[in-house]
């Protein structure tokens, strides 16, 4: 990405040299000349990233490149297309301006966003030149500009591949979904290269507590995370730039397990040339009385779109209310002044929901301890640290953060941790152990989301 602007270093020593001109100018008005100001020209930006196109006879696809600017006047961008001699040709809007070289202005479909920066994209459809090797690649240039900016001149990848290849059609987000609730899963999918696609793998990734029909031309397995890994091979053949689409999606069921957001990932990719599943993962077929099957949709696409160019696609569920409990798990010891007393607390998962971290990447089980009165942590337990500032003034901690390692919170297990707590004396309140927010949400019994830790 290229970024060019006025920097605020030079925009003050500029004031100062202007000032200093000025003043001079006031004290000797005979040889004052007229006043100048600086002006900032503002900044714009631009990114395009690699293409991988099919050989001829395969979709084209479109390239899109993101411009980006803010204050600057007349921003466009301007493409150089010798790198693609002999590899690939590249088709632009018609608001493009084609002359000794193809300038591209801001977008008329450009809009603002809440800083102030104006952001379109120029989409621009790329083909493999008729009789391209496969592997072959080359590059395209771009440099973006404004009045009184210069830029650099970037390049994006483009290769091409001869072959089978698919495209998913799926990015879907669901509000609704509840316990118990029956998912239809759309599974939609592109034959994007030059070549008919003569079966089908799916692979669909369900996080915990989604739970899926069984189909005779599938696989299951359990993956990582308490997922369930499946795999489908779908005869072809799949005719290249023909869309198909599975008549009553990929089913599946929401069990009690299930609670918080949820991610079903699903990957479409030709068997000749799929990858070999995840190492480890056993793969079992289910009793089951029906296929998965894929029908064709529409006519035949000539060109891939900006949004469908990958194989994966996803099927989102915001916020499954689910029902859980997650308890705070307090401790009594024994100990005077000058002893070092173990406490293990922490937290159980009451269940049925499992807190799930796996899409927002946050913590599926923690707590924080503030010790007792009195007392001092010997040390630093595996998975906790500090959190907080020490009584009186002191170095210490007074309370510490502790997280659950992996992305998920089985129901019925408990996350303990084991503390060693110096006494130093006076005896007086009572630690605590406090789940400090609820997550995914609040969990259905608050009043047993702290629990005491006492020295006796």
């Amino acid at each position: 990405m290229t970024t060019v602007r006025v920097s605020r270093r030079f925009q003050v020593g500029a004031t100062a040299v202007a000032a200093a001109i000025l003043a001079g100018a006031a004290a000797n008005p005979a040889t004052a000349g007229p006043a100048t100001t600086e002006t900032d020209p503002g900044w714009v930006t631009a990114w395009l990233g690699d293409t991988a196109l099919g050989a001829a006879g395969a979709p084209g696809r479109t390239a899109a490149l993101q411009l980006s600017s803010t204050g600057a006047t007349n921003p466009r961008v301007v493409f150089d297309l010798s790198g693609l001699t002999g590899v690939a040709v590249a088709t632009f809007p018609a608001w493009c301006v084609t002359a000794a070289e193809i300038t591209c202005p801001m977008p008329p479909t450009a809009t603002p966003d809440e800083f102030g920066s104006v952001n379109g994209t120029v989409p621009v459809v790329l083909r493999a030149f008729s009789g391209t090797t496969d592997g072959a690649s080359g590059t395209i240039g771009y440099t973006v500009l404004a009045d009184g900016v210069d830029g650099e001149t970037q390049r994006a990848a483009v290769s091409v591949h001869a072959g089978p290849a698919a495209v998913s059609l799926v990015d879907e987000y669901v509000d609704s979904a509840d316990t118990g609730d029956t998912l239809r899963m759309p599974v939609a999918v592109t034959s994007a290269g030059n070549v008919p696609v003569l079966a089908l793998r799916l692979t669909v990734r369900l996080p915990v507590g989604l739970t899926p029909a069984a189909y005779r031309n599938c696989r299951y397995g359990a993956g990582d995370q308490l997922s369930t890994v499946v795999v489908c091979t779908i005869p072809g053949p799949l005719a290249p730039g023909v869309s198909y689409r599975a008549p009553d999606g990929f089913t599946s069921t929401v069990g009690p397990a299930a609670v918080g957001a949820k991610r079903i990932v699903q990957q479409v990719e030709p068997v000749t040339t799929a990858d070999p599943p995840p190492a480890g993962l056993v793969l079992k077929r289910r009793p089951a009385d029906r296929m998965f099957r894929l029908g064709q949709v529409g006519t035949p696409v000539d060109v891939l779109d900006a949004d469908h160019q990958s194989p994966y696609g996803q099927y989102y569920l915001r916020d499954v209310p689910g029902a859980f409990d997650v308890v705070a798990l307090g401790a009594t010891a024994a100990g005077s002044v000058g002893d070092t007393v173990t406490v293990r607390v922490g937290m159980r998962n009451d269940g049925p929901g499992v807190p799930d971290g796996t899409v927002s990447g946050g913590d599926p089980g923690s707590f924080v301890f503030t010790p007792p009165a009195g007392t001092v942590v010997v040390g630093e337990p595996t998975g906790c640290s500090p959190a907080g500032g020490g009584e009186d003034g002191g170095e210490e901690p007074l309370t510490w953060y502790c997280a659950k390692s992996g992305g998920v919170f089985p129901a019925g297990e408990s996350f303990l941790v084991d503390f060693d707590l110096r006494v130093d004396g006076p005896l007086g309140a009572a630690g605590q152990v406090r789940i400090p927010y609820g997550y995914p949400r609040v969990d259905d019994d608050p009043a047993n989301d702290s629990a005491p830790v006492t020295i006796a």
